[in-house]
């Protein structure tokens, strides 16, 4: 069974794309006409999906910090939000370098690390290191609700298909479900491997929140048992049935070397595909079934994963990684320290694949 879902999903890589700077995420648009990337030098890189390839557009700047959210939604706009607070919303089909839509500077006060569209496409979320959960319109970015009570950091949002619910993961493992239209606590689900208070250091944290399509599940990815200085644990996938709110599923990805689950999603053939990062250098992306204590397919060279994004033509999928080097060996170049880099795959699924993902 192993041998034939691989055989299956095995990928194949077509193109790559590389950046000068680190990039964080990256995502295809949901006209799969473009793949948009935030990068930690404060801008959003931008390619047009040809059937030649990937073609480089003007890059979008006006960020001040890293831009680690980004989401791109209908009627061609992207969502942005960066490490000192502000979120910006884009036309990203335009051909040159525009001013954004509308933008908020202030919209958190800090660090945002997690944003999530309502299914309606009306509301951003978003969340960080304040003390609040806030909704924003889409139309003008106008506060709509708060929640507060947070506990802790928050390092992930996500809605409920339905649209009534918003789950958040916060640093200590906790997952909470609020409700949309009154911002009340509705129940708090618990994760605490995520989590470890280590020499007086706060480690872990719930990096990713994901329902699949009918939301009868919940994915969560991290780091179990974190520790130490670089947070060096093995990547962990929780799936939870959003019913009953207990835990049905668990997989421990690697060894304590392989860092945290950045980035995870359920494909529409019911697998979970996911990725992890480390530092330096390690970490992988791999396909896994949650009734199967393994993964079926692991790609143990395609380390320092941060994102990945299946086309919506279900061809191929854009993974995103880190190339960048350890920071206390890295070479002076000509008398300056090298900065990271990013490199993006874009890794084809065989044909069947991909006909199964958009039948």
């Amino acid at each position: 069974m192993q041998a034939d879902l691989l055989k299956e999903y095995e990928l194949k890589e077509s193109s790559k794309l590389e950046y000068e700077r680190q990039l964080w995420e990256a995502r295809f648009t949901p006209c799969g006409k473009f793949l948009v990337a935030g990068g930690y030098d404060a801008t959003i890189q931008r390619w047009r999906v040809t059937v030649d390839g990937f073609e480089p557009l003007p890059a979008f700047t006006g960020h001040g910090g890293w831009v680690q959210c980004l989401a791109p939604i209908g009627d061609e706009r992207l969502v942005s939000a960066d490490s000192w607070g502000r979120v910006s919303l884009w036309k990203y089909s335009v051909e040159a370098a525009a001013a954004p839509l509308w933008t908020i500077a202030d919209a958190l006060g800090g660090w945002i690390r997690t944003l999530a569209i309502s299914p309606d496409e009306s509301l951003i979320a978003v969340a960080g290191n304040d003390s609040v959960i806030r909704l924003l319109s889409v139309k003008d970015g106008s506060v709509q609700r708060e929640i507060g009570g947070i506990e802790d950091r928050v390092f992930s949002l996500c809605f409920h298909p339905n649209g009534k619910s918003l789950v958040s993961g916060n640093l200590k493992g906790g997952i909470h479900e609020w409700n949309v239209e009154s911002g009340q606590s509705v129940r708090k689900l618990d994760a605490p491997s995520f989590y470890k208070l280590n020499h007086m250091q706060d480690s872990g944290g719930i990096r990713r929140l994901a329902f699949d399509a009918d939301g009868t599940r919940l994915l969560c990815g991290g780091m179990k048992d974190p520790a130490g200085g670089f947070c060096q644990g093995a990547p962990q996938l929780i799936v939870f049935d959003w019913a009953t709110g207990k835990p049905t599923h668990e997989i421990v990805a690697g060894d304590a070397t392989e860092g945290f689950i950045y980035d995870a999603q359920f494909h529409p053939d019911g697998f979970v595909m996911a990725c992890s990062s480390a530092f330096p250098g390690k970490g992988r992306l791999f396909f896994w079934r949650p009734e199967d204590k393994e993964p079926f397919f692991t790609g143990k060279t395609l380390t320092n994963g941060r994102s990945l994004s299946l086309h919506p033509d279900g061809k191929r999928i854009a993974y995103l990684v880190s190339n960048s080097a350890n920071a206390n060996g890295r070479p002076l170049n000509g008398g300056e320290y090298a900065g990271g880099s990013a490199i993006i795959r874009v890794l084809d699924l065989p044909v069947e694949a991909a006909a199964g993902a958009t039948s």
